[in-house]
């Protein structure tokens, strides 16, 4: 009998494995060692911590249900020929949902009209070029910045960092974290860039959280910030929940669709590894039934207030955090997160 140990929020796991499977679920950041013995693969998603070391012999394939793989000892599980699947692009739709979403209540609440501000995009990968189309669409004008695609011939109309910096009205970021090498992105808006920034412009950090640190957006004041991620998660300082405008649980992509994008992509991989066949379901009855019915709105503006509005997770998160101990702050983080109702997307999106 094939064995998979998954964390209980794979959205469509159980529906989608043939039943002569064996599925264990986990829940939380931490795997036990006793839940994995004898299990063939691993599936996960960003909050996980996988120690290589405390993995048996029997694992042979780890899928996360994310964009990223930073949260994974890539070097430590090649050196052990466990093979590493991840979801590039499943929540993008769900990121520029939220991005749109703020973009549009910060410039109401500042009396901006939308088709007037400049968006700068720091990052032109999946998230980042669906971003550009979208914001394009509602009349917002749009600067890329990419630096590694612009150096290797991938994109044309790269601007550099700081030119960005000081022509946007709003910033978001979306690059993965890169600790090493000629692109590190760790630190990526230190404080001489973020300097830069107009007075009163909003920057929107939905990538990862030590893209930013946080001594250098606590001593630069003269603009507003929405953070889906931070520089200490899950622990959020009392003087950086007091700092940004919005605060969120790291749920940026959490729609029902691109949950289950990335369970179906990682399990895609995992058929292909272990010889299997995907269970043939209705997605869209699926989707409502774990969530709801998409809205169909008049326009994108107003679909996109009605799928993602960011109020009420902002306050959650404030009134539970704020002024709770250190020790405190990261159960008290995953709690909301996990209280975050599954939201659908704004459009029809391909799953």
């Amino acid at each position: 009998m094939t064995v998979f140990v998954a964390d209980e929020g794979l959205l469509g796991l159980r529906e989608l494995v043939p039943s002569n499977f064996e599925l264990r679920w986990y829940s939380g950041r931490d795997i036990s060692r006793s839940l994995l013995e004898g299990a063939d693969a691993l599936l996960v998603r960003s909050t996980a911590r996988v120690p290589a070391h405390h993995l048996p012999d029997s694992i042979h394939f780890i899928g996360t249900a994310t964009i990223g793989t930073d949260h994974l000892p890539l070097n430590r599980l090649a050196e052990r020929n466990i093979a590493v699947a991840s979801a590039p692009g499943c929540n993008a739709f769900a990121v520029t949902d939220y991005v749109l979403t703020h973009l549009i209540t910060w410039a109401k609440s500042r009396g901006r009209r939308i088709d007037e501000l400049t968006l700068g995009v720091i990052g032109v990968g999946a998230v980042g070029t669906l971003l550009n189309q979208r914001a394009r669409e509602l009349g917002v004008r749009v600067l890329l910045s990419d630096q590694p695609r612009f150096d290797s011939n991938n994109m044309s109309d790269h601007i550099p960092l700081k030119d960005l910096a000081r022509q946007s009205d709003v910033i978001s970021l979306h690059v993965p974290l890169i600790t090493k090498g000629a692109y590190t992105t760790e630190r990526l808006l230190n404080a001489d860039v973020l300097s830069l920034l107009k007075r009163q412009a909003l920057l929107i950090n939905a990538s990862r959280g030590q893209v930013l640190h946080e001594h250098d957006l606590l001593e630069q004041t003269h603009f507003d910030l929405a953070l889906d991620v931070f520089p200490n998660e899950p622990v959020i300082s009392d003087a950086l929940i007091s700092r940004s405008w919005r605060i969120s649980p790291h749920i940026a992509g959490h729609s029902a669709e691109g949950k289950y994008r990335g369970t179906k992509q990682i399990l895609m991989e995992a058929a292909s590894m272990f010889g299997f066949g995907l269970n043939v379901i209705d997605d869209e009855a699926f989707l409502e039934s774990v969530a709801s019915a998409r809205p169909i709105c008049d326009t994108l503006g107003e679909a996109l207030l009605k799928v993602c509005p960011m109020a009420e997770i902002n306050r959650a998160l404030q009134e539970s955090m704020f002024r709770a101990s250190e020790m405190e702050k990261p159960g008290l983080f995953d709690e909301v997160r996990k209280s975050y109702p599954l939201r659908r997307e704004s459009e029809i999106y391909p799953l």
